[in-house]
């Protein structure tokens, strides 16, 4: 009956009710309970104290916690399909009568598949920003990512190209880079577009 109990709680407290001591991951166990919460008939493993699976069917997203910083690998891309990412980033704002658990979520740094929460907010922002400006942009794949940086590729039509985006802490800054043989026709409108794309994206994000 006890067991059944503590089952039902969620995760920071089940902790805290078993091992009697003051909790060391409050930050992961929150995320996870976040997870779990919003993920309808997900499974919790948690292989060491600083690490969780969260399984959804077939798929998981794996957390793990050093220091103050969460990092996420969700390779399925569970988190942007159930609409996750804004939470996530602002999910200190959910705690309630814990002042503390509040401070540590807000000092924390959560990334997600090699980018931070914002970062990869712009991301999206940028190709919705270019697929309402054409339908002939097509997103080709993340070619590498670090925490505030990603190369992404392109296509405009058939001409494929690469943008480079760095996330500063007060700009949005977008590189095209072209080959030496790319349709000058083509790259003028695309340099064109990207220059609207970032205005609006440093609006939306870096706009005090």
């Amino acid at each position: 009956m006890f067991d059944k109990i503590i089952s039902n709680l969620p995760l920071h407290l089940q902790k805290r009710t078993i091992m009697s001591e003051i909790e060391k991951y409050p930050v992961l166990d929150y995320i996870v309970d976040t997870l779990k919460n919003a993920i309808a008939d997900t499974k919790i493993e948690n292989p060491s104290a600083n690490e969780y699976r969260v399984k959804d069917g077939n798929d998981e997203i794996h957390l793990k916690q050093n220091g103050q910083t969460v990092t996420i690998t969700d390779k399925r891309n569970i988190i942007f399909s159930e609409d996750l990412l804004e939470t996530l980033q602002n999910i200190h704002e959910g705690v309630k009568r814990n002042d503390a658990l509040k401070a540590e979520l807000q000092a924390a740094t959560i990334i997600i598949n090699g980018l931070d929460i914002e970062t990869e907010l712009i991301l999206q922002a940028i190709k919705d920003s270019l697929d309402q400006l054409s339908n002939s942009y097509e997103f080709l794949q993340v070619v590498d990512s670090d925490i505030n940086k990603i190369g992404v590729g392109f296509k405009f039509g058939k001409h494929a190209f690469r943008l480079n985006i760095t996330n500063e802490s007060n700009e949005v800054l977008i590189e095209t880079r072209f080959t030496p043989t790319f349709d000058t026709t083509v790259k003028q409108t695309i340099t064109s577009d990207l220059t609207k794309v970032q205005n609006a994206v440093n609006k939306l994000f870096k706009s005090s």
